[in-house]
């Protein structure tokens, strides 16, 4: 279903009903509530590479025979915990690298680019890299595709790590694609309050601020040839940061972001005085996004905004938003819960059909622009 159908009177009254009974839980503007599990304690990833042979035709596709296929046969197991604080393993496909980029002490000085910290997941272990290592493996490895994914809110950095390898596991791991260079961006937005809505007001601007430092972090490479996603939150922060691009943006780069957007929480302000900039952001070449009707966090962020701000962004307005390109808004309310966590969402089919689709496509425009490089050398 696609949201265009909704009414715009339909939404706002249904926001405003389920927010006031959202309201009652503190844990509303979080992704740490506890949500349904059907796992054991310590329990291992419900998929798992061995379950995949070479030759089986059934289980075999043009890029999990080659992913499953490294030289070690299995792949590195990295340790997450899930909502209700129990270990889950996660095994990462041998042919994938996973990073990770903490901007937790950039947002008082987002312009400056070394206070980005770097990692890499190394034997299931994180180990402290240099960024150039990171952009230039992005520029000479081209059997990989990049992807950065940018947390939510309330979310320290240990959740951080645990809820991106969870999103890597739901939707990206047994999907048709290319080898995966899969980035996370971790800001600073654990609970600082008691309070959950003064709490959500003071990450709702920071992820705006933070959006500089995001902005920063794509400067290094030296193409746009990458997926961005974000979460809640996380999609104000990739959205302040292509505006912030589309302000400052280096001609000589090539390529279009590939950009989605997973049930976003944008921020009042910055819809009202900076989001007109994006719907012509000649930067991105096209925008997902995914929502939910019954999502409890986004009505209630919302109603919140709209009593302050009377042209805030809402669902409804994504209607006639322009990202990029082209957009496409995704009404999957039936196939997730109400609860707004990535390990929900990540396991609708719709998201992990579209995101395995974006990361095809920007591998194949990552190929082109390669030959054609080579071609003119």
């Amino acid at each position: 279903m696609n949201i265009t159908s909704l009414k715009l009177q339909t939404w706002i009254l249904s926001s405003l009903l389920t927010g006031v009974f959202c309201l009652v839980s503190p844990s509303v503007f979080a992704e740490d509530y506890p949500a349904k599990e059907n796992k054991l304690e310590n329990v291992k990833s419900a998929f798992t590479l061995s379950g995949y042979e070479a030759g089986n035709s059934v289980n075999e596709t043009r890029w999990n025979s080659e992913i499953t296929q490294g030289e070690d046969g299995e792949g590195q197991w990295v340790e997450t915990i899930d909502t209700r604080g129990r270990t889950r393993m996660i095994q990462v496909c041998p042919r994938d690298d996973v990073w990770l980029i903490s901007a937790r002490d950039s947002h008082c000085r987002p312009c400056d680019a070394s206070l980005l910290e770097c990692s890499r997941l190394v034997n299931g272990c994180w180990q402290i890299e240099d960024l150039e290592n990171l952009t230039n493996d992005h520029a000479n490895d081209k059997t990989k595709v990049t992807m950065i994914y940018v947390h939510g809110n309330r979310t320290d950095l240990r959740w951080a790590k645990s809820r991106a390898m969870q999103f890597y596991d739901n939707s990206l791991r047994s999907c048709e694609r290319p080898a995966l260079r899969f980035i996370v961006f971790a800001w600073k937005s654990e609970a600082e309050k008691i309070r959950p809505i003064p709490d959500y007001k003071i990450k709702s601007n920071r992820s705006v601020t933070v959006g500089k430092a995001f902005y920063e972090l794509l400067n290094h490479f030296e193409d746009r040839k990458m997926f961005l996603g974000g979460f809640s939150l996380g999609a104000q922060v990739v959205l302040s940061a292509m505006s912030e691009a589309e302000m400052q943006s280096a001609a000589s780069k090539v390529g279009k972001y590939q950009v989605a957007f997973i049930s976003p929480a944008i921020n009042s302000e910055f819809s009202k005085a900076s989001l007109a900039i994006y719907p012509q952001n000649s930067l991105v070449g096209h925008t997902d996004v995914f929502v939910s009707r019954d999502d409890c966090v986004v009505k209630v962020s919302e109603a919140i905004t709209r009593r302050t701000n009377d042209s805030c962004f809402s669902i409804a307005d994504l209607v006639g938003y322009q990202g990029g390109d082209s957009i496409s808004v995704h009404d999957i309310t039936c196939e997730v819960t109400r609860h707004h966590s990535i390990d929900n969402y990540g396991r609708s089919p719709a998201v992990i059909s579209r995101v395995c689709e974006s990361l095809n496509e920007v591998f194949n425009d990552g190929q082109a622009v390669s030959g054609s490089s080579e071609t003119s050398e």
